[in-house]
């Protein structure tokens, strides 16, 4: 059921989006969290030269914003295009569908 939850979420927060109601989540810090900010960048040092072209990074940690970050020339207050998000929503419904 916990899935089923996680989806409805992103959908909800899907509308907000599109109803044009501005969305964010609260910010923290990683240690209160329990996420070591080492660890966090020691991720970003090994995936960033394996991917092709990081535009931006954001960890959510028990709802609450925990390390983000933009690569020049990507920034926050810019649009962003998101293609074949859809499809990422409809696989990981499909996905939790076949666990349960």
């Amino acid at each position: 059921m916990k899935p089923l939850c996680i989806f409805l979420s992103f959908l909800f927060l899907g509308a907000l989006a599109r109803a044009g109601e501005p969305f964010t989540f609260p910010r923290s810090t990683p240690e209160a969290e329990g996420v070591s900010s080492a660890a966090i960048l020691e991720f970003i040092k090994q995936v960033e030269p394996r991917a092709d072209g990081m535009h931006s990074f954001m960890l959510i940690r028990h709802g609450k914003v925990i390390a983000e970050g933009w690569w020049e020339p990507y920034a926050a207050h810019e649009p962003h295009m998101m293609f074949s998000l859809s499809k990422s929503f409809t696989s990981t419904a499909v996905g939790f569908a076949v666990a349960e």
